[in-house]
């Protein structure tokens, strides 16, 4: 039997006052690709941008079917699409080629986060025209929109007849210039009361959908430990209905948490990225796995270890795969990964060995 949300009325009642964000609510229906029956695959890859010229290279070709194994992937789209808009008046400006779309798509991508800080590098037309160019693809999109409701509004899309509902939001220093409006185009933002409304809007996301994904722009460039407030962050959402936090913008791995049932991915690095070098060309695929019908504490979390070549990922190689396995072991929160890079909780409480353990750093 389908799952069944709740009516309107209902979720405008949730939200208290962001009611009206049911109006922007999407569902779509993407067929299933894998897996026993009922059981139901999520993946998760970072950062991608086809700049540079990382368009014409087959960026995505060697991950084969990893990409296109689990029922739904979703990535954290960290540029605009398309080849016109006037530029922001910034020192790094991402747009990638119209083509962007049909690549994401032929590689098993069925969804991106925008709610990133590239997102308006060519103003809100630019974001306007990278949605209406996903759209155009069959790509579901999150984090986004023609106004604010619009942005924070769950993306629901049915697998299995199971409703999963991804959200995003950005937690950046630059909130007011980049966040949508009643009026004008932008991108989510989980700063000072939007805090609130990214809270909200996850109690309305698990009343529409028996699984929740929660899609995070957060945290330091090039740090391997999350900042205090990326755990706080994910603590409310945990808390307000989310089964999996996925972060993205420090370009590196950081560690995994699990918060009661909640697993938390704080940064899944990058996936394509062109300027990624040294430590940000290492990075991962994140699969999570939920069994029929069952109860969120049996979902299992595994990472498949990944290598940057001019910027287009592989599957990592025996040594670096190992590598990459332990720092993500020694990065996390009363987590611990197995050779083959599956994640046990070991607290849910985050206490455990690991070099992030106590960290307290923040904004």
């Amino acid at each position: 039997m389908p799952a069944v949300g709740p009516r309107p009325s209902q979720i405008a009642r949730t939200l208290g006052p962001y009611g009206s964000l049911v109006l922007a609510l999407c569902v779509a229906t993407t067929p299933s690709r894998a897996g026993a029956d009922g059981v139901i695959t999520l993946g998760f890859g970072g950062d991608v941008a086809f700049t540079h010229g990382l368009d014409a290279r087959d960026p995505l070709g060697a991950l084969g079917a990893m990409l296109r194994a689990p029922d739904l992937t979703w990535v954290n789209l960290e540029t605009t699409v398309g080849d016109v808009g006037e530029a922001a008046p910034r020192q790094l400006r991402f747009r990638s080629p119209p083509s962007t779309p049909a690549i994401l798509r032929g590689a098993g991508v069925d969804g991106v986060a925008l709610a990133n800080n590239h997102a308006l590098d060519f103003g809100r037309a630019g974001l306007v025209r990278t949605m209406d160019a996903l759209d155009a693809a069959g790509i579901a999109h999150a984090g986004a929109g023609r106004d604010r409701d619009a942005s924070f509004a769950p993306r629901v899309q049915v697998v299995r007849e199971r409703r999963v509902a991804t959200l995003a939001f950005h937690r950046l220093a630059r909130r007011y210039a980049w966040s949508a409006t009643d009026r004008l185009a932008g991108i989510a933002s989980a700063h000072g009361a939007d805090v609130e409304r990214s809270v909200a809007a996850v109690r309305v996301a698990r009343r529409a959908a028996e699984v929740v994904i929660v899609m995070a722009h957060w945290g330091i460039e090039g740090a391997v430990c999350p900042a205090r407030f990326q755990r706080d962050l994910a603590r409310r959402w945990a808390e307000a209905g989310a089964d999996v936090v996925v972060g993205s913008h420090p370009h590196v791995l950081q560690g995994i948490e699990r918060i009661g049932t909640t697993w938390v991915i704080h940064s899944t690095g990058n996936l394509a990225f062109p300027s990624a070098r040294r430590e940000a060309a290492r990075s991962a695929f994140f699969e999570l796995t939920f069994p029929p019908r069952s109860s969120r504490d049996e979902s299992g979390l595994r990472a498949r270890p990944l290598e940057l070549l001019r910027g287009a990922p592989r599957p990592a190689g025996p040594d670096a795969a190992r590598e990459i396995i332990e720092s993500l072991s020694h990065r996390s929160f009363g987590v611990s990964l197995d050779a083959d890079g599956r994640a046990r909780a070991l607290s849910s409480h985050g206490r455990g060995p690991g070099r992030c353990g106590d960290v307290r750093t923040g904004w």
